[in-house]
């Protein structure tokens, strides 16, 4: 069992016609994110995680961990210094924080659908509170699978 979990607290949907993709993945859809697994959690409570950029990275992390049963991937927060490390050996996945000292393991196909799950939230909620059709800066990062 896994889960990401977010929160949005900064939105700013509206006039995003000419939205640039530094303002997608700096200042748009800012929020909290944790993940959750059976055995431990990581919060990420900063406020200003860039939503759609996160779930957007994290997808393509998550093609990135496909191609090999052993792999190791990283994110780094744009904000900070602070890092997840994602290490998948054959089915099973751990995802650390510097940030927490929390472990979490979980199996590669939860993460995989909690992750698109994740993406296909966030996308449905932009797509439901822009006005017209999303510019094409925002089309990219709103795409179910890269």
């Amino acid at each position: 069992m896994f889960r990401i979990e977010y929160k949005i607290i900064t939105e700013r949907l509206q006039e995003i016609e000419y939205i640039s993709d530094e303002e997608i993945r700096y200042d748009f859809l800012l929020g909290n994110v944790s993940f959750f697994s059976f055995n431990a959690e990581i919060k990420s409570e900063w406020e200003w995680i860039p939503l759609l950029d996160f779930a957007y990275c994290l997808q393509m992390i998550v093609g990135d961990l496909k191609i090999n049963d052993t792999a190791k991937e990283y994110f780094e927060f744009t904000e900070n210094a602070e890092t997840l490390g994602f290490l998948r050996q054959k089915e099973q996945l751990k995802i650390v924080a510097s940030f927490s000292p929390a472990v979490i393991e979980t199996t590669f196909t939860d993460f995989e659908k909690a992750v698109d799950d994740f993406h296909l939230n966030i996308s449905k909620y932009i797509r439901k509170n822009i006005l017209g059709e999303p510019p094409s800066a925002l089309q990219k990062y709103l795409s179910i699978k890269l």
